[in-house]
C-alpha cells in the first residue's frame, strides 16, 4: 500500500473453521496447518549455563531433524527431484507491553488492590511463540491400518470427499490427519505443544491460542484489526474507528507524530540481510539474536513487537551432494579457462573458496540441515519522531545479524502479511540460506521468569519484564532451605528491596489465621529510618531506646526451653564481661543461673541475683555455688547499672511479657541505641553488648512468629554473623529450624564471609545479588563478588556477572549504562519543593534473583514510587522528606 492509499483492514488468515486443532487458511488453496506452542521457560540470555544454552539448540535441533526425515533421501540426492517433498515451516514470536496486573489469584484481596495500585504505571511483556507446518494431505486415517473399512464404506468415503472438494475448493481436514499425526510426533520430541492435543486435552489454552496468533501485534481479540503502511514505516491500531481518526488526520496533512491516538504506534517490518553466526558454539550467548531482538530495551535488546522465520528444511545429504556438484562445476569452468590460458575471475576463486569451506563443513558427522528460501522478517517499534529510523536503530543493539527496513508502504504491509500466521504471502527479500543451527540456537524460546505464583513482588525481569513474587509459605511448603538472602554493597538499593517486600508481605492473610501474616524488620541502624513508611501501612514501630520493656530479649524470656535459655546466657555474658578469661568465669555463670531458674526467676538478671544473695547469706541450698559467685554477680551489676542497653538481654524484673508484635508489620528500630559497632566493636564492652542486643532480638522476633508462617527480617545482618559463639548459636539454630517452626528468616547484609562464618553455607534456598566490589585480589583474599558467586554457587564461566557488578550506573557522555547493575537516577526539580534537588529514578537497581533449582535471573527491583518517597535514605530525599514535614507542620499552625 503506497502512502495515502488509506489504512487496510486484513481479517486474519486464519480461517474460522478448525478441526481437530488444526488450521485452515484463508488463501485460494486452502492450506491446512499443524501448529505448536513453544514453552518460554528457561533465562537463556543472561545466567543461563552452556549446558543449558546448548541443550535449549538441541530441542529446536530436533524438530528439524524430524522435518528433513521426512524426505526420502536414500538413492537420490539430486535437489530439483526432491524438493517437492521438503517440508516449510513458519516461526513466529512475540512480545507486546500491557499495563501490569496483580495475578488473577490475587485479584481483590488486599496486597493484590495494593499492588494494582501502586504499580498501576508499569508494564509487563505478554510473550509467545508458535511454529507451525504446512500439512499434505495422506489420504483418509480409516483406509491405513490391520482393519481397513468394507469396500462399500470406502467408496463413499471417497464420494463424499469428492462432494466436499467440489464444494468448498479444498480437501476435507481427515485427509490431513496421516500427515498431522507425523508431524505431531516430529513436534512432541522437540519438547512443542501441538495444537492437536490441547484441542483435546486443554479447548481453552487452545483459543487463547489462536486468539493470540490473529493479532499477534496487539491485545486485541478481534479478528480483523486495522493497519496503515507509509513510505518506510507502519502504524497499528487498536480498532477500526481510531484508525479511521487517524485517517482524518492524514488527509488534513497532520503529520503521524502528532496523532496521539491511544494504543496505537509507528512500527516498521525489517528482514535479515545477511549474518556471521557460522562458526559460533552452541553454547555462544552472542548466537541468541532472537532472543535478543524480543528483549526489552532496557535489558539491552532491540524491543521488538515480532519475529518471524518461514524457510524450507533441506536434509543435509542433499545440501552435501549440492555443494560438491557445485564444486565440480566451478573446477571445471577455472580449469576450462586456465586450458585457454585465461584466468579465473575474482568471482569464480571466492566461489570455489566459499565452496571448499563448506565441503569442510560437511565432512563432519551430525552436520544440521539446511533452511533455504529463508525469509526473516521483524517488527520493530518506534517512536512518534522519525519512526523508521528509530526503529532500525533499536534493531542495531543486536550483533551478528543484519536488518534492512523496508523503504515503501507496499513492502511494508506485505513483509507484514508475510509475518501472520496461515498467510500464503511469502516475502523474501534477500536469498538467504542457513544451517538450521543458527534458529536452534538463536533463544526464541529464552524467557525470564521466576518466582512465586503470587506473594510480595520483587520486581520485573529485566529481558522480558515478567513480574517475581515471593510467597511467605514457599519455605515450608516445598520443604526448601530456610533463608533467603540479599547481598549488595551500600547505596545498591538492598534495604529497599528489603522494606518493600516486608511491606508486601504484611498484607498476606496469615493461613494459621487471626489476621494478616506477622512480619518483624529489625532496623539496627541508628536513626528512625523506614518509621514513616510504616505507620503509613498501618504497622507498628518499636524502638529500642524508649519502647522495648526490661528483658524484652532476654533469653529466659525468649527461649522456651530453660537449659537452651541458661546455655544461651551463659555463653552471651561471658562473652561480653569476661572475653579474655577462662572457663571459672563462663562455668560461675551457668551454676548461678541454674540455681536462680530452679528458685523461679523468670529473667536472667533475677536468677543471678537470687544466687548471689543466697550465697552471700550462705544458704544451705547454695553452698555448691563457686566462690567466684561474688565476683561474677559484681561484674554483672556494674555492666547493668553502666550500660542500658544491656538491660535489653538480661531483664532486671520478672515483670515481663513475651515480645508482641502486631499482626502485619512490626518494625524493631534501634533509635539512638545504635547497633552497629565500629570497627573495634568486638574489643570493647559497648560492641558486644550491641551484637548480643540485635542477635537476641533477631531470635525473639523469630520466635514470636514461629509457628504462624511469619516473617523476620534483618537489615545489615553482617553484625549479627560474626564468628564468635553467639552467631552459631542464633542463626545457625535458624538454619535447623526454622523451616519446621514455619517462619522464614530474611537477611539483608553488604559483607559475605560472614554468612560463611555463621555457619549459613547451605543454609540458603534464595537470594537476591545486587552488586559487589570485585577489586583485584591480593595475598590469597577473595573479593566479596566472588565470594557471593561462591556463596550461591553461581556458575560465571564467562565473567559476566561480575563484569556488570563493577559498571557504573552512567556513561561517560552521561547516558545511562544499562548493562550496571546499580541505580540509574537522573535529577529533576521538585516545583513544591524548588530549594530541594530531587532525583528521578530511569531504572531500579538490577539483582540476580538465585532460586537454587534454576538460573540466576537478573531482575529490576521495583519499589512502588510512593513507598520510595518513604523509605529512601538518599540524602537528597530525607532532606525533601524533612521540607515537607515542616511545610505540612506550618500549614496545619496557619
Amino acid at each position: 500500500m503506497a502512502r495515502g492509499d488509506g489504512f487496510d483492514s486484513p481479517e486474519s488468515f486464519i480461517s474460522p473453521h478448525t478441526e481437530y486443532g488444526l488450521l485452515r487458511s484463508t488463501d485460494p488453496m486452502r492450506t491446512v496447518w499443524l501448529w505448536a506452542e513453544i514453552p518460554m521457560e528457561l533465562p537463556l540470555l543472561d545466567g543461563a549455563s552452556d549446558t543449558q544454552r546448548v541443550n535449549a539448540a538441541h530441542q529446536f535441533g530436533v524438530f528439524f531433524e524430524g522435518l528433513a526425515s521426512q524426505v526420502t533421501v536414500s538413492g537420490m540426492r539430486y535437489r530439483s527431484l526432491l524438493k517437492s517433498q521438503y517440508r516449510r515451516f513458519h516461526m513466529l514470536a512475540c512480545s507486546f507491553p500491557r499495563q501490569y496486573e496483580p495475578p488473577r489469584i490475587m485479584r481483590g484481596s488486599a496486597l493484590g488492590q495494593w499492588q494494582a495500585e501502586a504499580y498501576r504505571r508499569m508494564t509487563v511483556q505478554d510473550s509467545c511463540a508458535f511454529i507451525g507446518v504446512p500439512l499434505y494431505t495422506g489420504g483418509d486415517p480409516l483406509m491405513h491400518g490391520n482393519h481397513k473399512p468394507r469396500l462399500m464404506r470406502r467408496i463413499m468415503r471417497s464420494v463424499d470427499r469428492m462432494a466436499y472438494g467440489l464444494q468448498n475448493g479444498a480437501a476435507q481436514f481427515e485427509e490431513y490427519l496421516a500427515d498431522a499425526k507425523e508431524i505431531e510426533q516430529v513436534m512432541l520430541r522437540a519438547g512443542f505443544l501441538p495444537f492437536t492435543q490441547m484441542y483435546e486435552t486443554d479447548p481453552g489454552r487452545f483459543e487463547r491460542n489462536v486468539a493470540r496468533m490473529k493479532s499477534w501485534w496487539c491485545l486485541s481479540a478481534s479478528n480483523a484489526l486495522p493497519v496503515m503502511a507509509e513510505t518506510d514505516h507502519m502504524h497499528l491500531f487498536p480498532d477500526t474507528l481510531s484508525a479511521a481518526s487517524a485517517q482524518n488526520m492524514f488527509d488534513d496533512d497532520i503529520p503521524c507524530s502528532q496523532w496521539h491516538i491511544p494504543r496505537s504506534y509507528p512500527a516498521s517490518v525489517c528482514f535479515a540481510q545477511s549474518s556471521d553466526f557460522d562458526s559460533n558454539s552452541l553454547s555462544d550467548p552472542g548466537n541468541l539474536w532472537a532472543g535478543r531482538l524480543l528483549e526489552v530495551a532496557t535489558g539491552g535488546g532491540a524491543n521488538a513487537v515480532g519475529v518471524s522465520v518461514r524457510a524450507t528444511v533441506e536434509p543435509s545429504k542433499i545440501t552435501e551432494s549440492e555443494i560438491r556438484r557445485n564444486d565440480r562445476a566451478v573446477n571445471e569452468t577455472m580449469r576450462e579457462r586456465w586450458s585457454k590460458g585465461q584466468e579465473a575471475t575474482g568471482d569464480m576463486e571466492d566461489a570455489a573458496e566459499n565452496l571448499d569451506l563448506q565441503k569442510r563443513v560437511y565432512r563432519h558427522r551430525d552436520v544440521p540441515p539446511t533452511l533455504t528460501d529463508l525469509s526473516v522478517a521483524v517488527l520493530a517499534a518506534g517512536s512518534d519522531e522519525q519512526p523508521a529510523k528509530n526503529a532500525v536503530r533499536s534493531l542495531g543493539a543486536v550483533p551478528g545479524i543484519d536488518f534492512v527496513n523496508m523503504s515503501t508502504g507496499y513492502e511494508q504491509l506485505m513483509g507484514f502479511k508475510s509475518m501472520c500466521p496461515c498467510s500464503p504471502v511469502t516475502y523474501t527479500p534477500y536469498q538467504m540460506h542457513w544451517s538450521a543451527n543458527m534458529l536452534a540456537g538463536a533463544g526464541v524460546a529464552s524467557m525470564a521468569k521466576g518466582g512465586d505464583p503470587q506473594g510480595a513482588l520483587l520486581g520485573f525481569t529485566e529481558a522480558n519484564r515478567q513480574p517475581v513474587y515471593i510467597g511467605t509459605t514457599t519455605v515450608q511448603d516445598e520443604d526448601r532451605k530456610p533463608f533467603f538472602v540479599i547481598i549488595g554493597d551500600t547505596g545498591t538499593g538492598k534495604s529497599m528491596a528489603l522494606v518493600s517486600l516486608f511491606a508486601q508481605w504484611s498484607m498476606i492473610p496469615s493461613r494459621s489465621g487471626g489476621g494478616n501474616t506477622p512480619c518483624v524488620l529489625i532496623n539496627p541502624k541508628q536513626g528512625n529510618d523506614f518509621e514513616d513508611a510504616v505507620r503509613a501501612l498501618g504497622g507498628d514501630v518499636r524502638r529500642m531506646d524508649s519502647d522495648m520493656a526490661d528483658g524484652t530479649f532476654d533469653p529466659l524470656n525468649v527461649l522456651d526451653e530453660p537449659e537452651q535459655a541458661k546455655n544461651m546466657a551463659t555463653i552471651m555474658l561471658a562473652s561480653i564481661l569476661n572475653p579474655e578469661g577462662g572457663a571459672d568465669f563462663e562455668t560461675s555463670i551457668a551454676a548461678m543461673l541454674t540455681y536462680g531458674i530452679r528458685h523461679g526467676a523468670r529473667c536472667c538478671g533475677i536468677a543471678l541475683r537470687m544466687a548471689w544473695e543466697a550465697w552471700h547469706e550462705q544458704r544451705e541450698d547454695a553452698l555448691d555455688l563457686p566462690r567466684e559467685t561474688g565476683a561474677v554477680w559484681d561484674s554483672i551489676r556494674r555492666g547493668l547499672s553502666s550500660y542500658r542497653m544491656l538491660r535489653l538481654i538480661i531483664g532486671t524484673s520478672d515483670k515481663l511479657e513475651p515480645l508482641r508484635v502486631s499482626q502485619n508489620l512490626t518494625l524493631i528500630n534501634a533509635g539512638e541505641q545504635n547497633l552497629v559497632p565500629d570497627d573495634k566493636g568486638g574489643r570493647t564492652v559497648t560492641g558486644r553488648i550491641q551484637s548480643w542486643v540485635l542477635r537476641m532480638a533477631v531470635l525473639g522476633a523469630g520466635a514470636a512468629v514461629r509457628g504462624r508462617d511469619g516473617m523476620v527480617g534483618l537489615d545489615e545482618a553482617w553484625v549479627a554473623m560474626g564468628g564468635d559463639k553467639g552467631a552459631g548459636s542464633t542463626l545457625e539454630q535458624w538454619a535447623r529450624l526454622a523451616r519446621s517452626q514455619r517462619f522464614t528468616p530474611v537477611l539483608a547484609s553488604q559483607k559475605v564471609q560472614e554468612f560463611i562464618d555463621a555457619g549459613l553455607v547451605g543454609g540458603i534456598s534464595r537470594a537476591l545479588l545486587l552488586a559487589l566490589d570485585n577489586p583485584p585480589e591480593r595475598d590469597g583474599t577473595v573479593s566479596p563478588a566472588k565470594q557471593a558467586l561462591r556463596l550461591l554457587q553461581i556458575d560465571d564461566a564467562g565473567g559476566r556477572i561480575l563484569g556488570r557488578m563493577t559498571q557504573d550506573p552512567v556513561l561517560g557522555n552521561g547516558e545511562p549504562n544499562y548493562a550496571s547493575l546499580k541505580v540509574i537516577r537522573t535529577a529533576v526539580r521538585d516545583p513544591a519543593h524548588p530549594g530541594v534537588a530531587r532525583q528521578r529514578v530511569v531504572r531500579g537497581s538490577v539483582g540476580y534473583f538465585v532460586d537454587l533449582k534454576n538460573p540466576p535471573l537478573p531482575v529490576e527491583v521495583s519499589v512502588s514510587p510512593r513507598l520510595l518517597e518513604q523509605i529512601s535514605t538518599t540524602a537528597t530525599d530525607v532532606l525533601a522528606r524533612e521540607a515537607a514535614k515542616r511545610g505540612n507542620g506550618n500549614n496545619g499552625k496557619d
